[in-house]
């Protein structure tokens, strides 16, 4: 059976924006309830015009917690976004059954989880595993059934 392995969520901060917004915002990709559960860590990086960027990334490990973090995910996102995600899925999925997902930064500050379309976002990256071997096509099954069940 497969299962959410890992849940992340990552955001820059560039020195024009205040890195406890873009915190918080990374941090409310979460569900309130996990909030307190996930890992943290912020890391500095040097842009490409040698700027300072402050790295955030939240980490949730643990079957049940991240399956949680996910549902929350999917039930969040407008049912225009479901369908987005319902028809790029394999594109999203990766060989390692890694689920990526860009999550716009901005809206994510304010409370509300919806798919970037540029470049200020929020990498979400969900885990997948199945044992002996989990596949692309079996990742995308268990997300299809997620969203099915959310509904529109």
């Amino acid at each position: 059976m497969s299962y959410f392995a890992e849940f992340e969520a990552r955001g820059h901060s560039r020195p024009t924006e205040i890195l406890e917004r873009v915190s918080t915002a990374v941090l409310n990709v979460f569900p309130e309830e996990l909030r307190g559960r996930v890992k943290v860590e912020t890391q500095m990086a040097e842009g490409y015009n040698r700027t300072t960027i402050a790295v955030i990334s939240a980490v949730l490990r643990a079957k049940s917690p991240c399956e949680t973090a996910v549902r929350h995910l999917l039930r969040e996102l407008s049912s225009d976004d479901r369908r987005t995600l319902a028809a790029t899925l394999m594109q999203r999925i990766d060989e390692r059954c890694v689920l990526f997902v860009r999550i716009d930064k901005q809206a994510a500050y304010l409370g509300h989880l919806k798919l970037a379309t540029g470049p200020d976002m929020i990498s979400v990256k969900v885990h997948i595993q199945q044992y002996p071997r989990c596949t692309q096509e079996t990742a995308a099954s268990l997300i299809e059934g997620l969203l099915t069940e959310i509904g529109d």
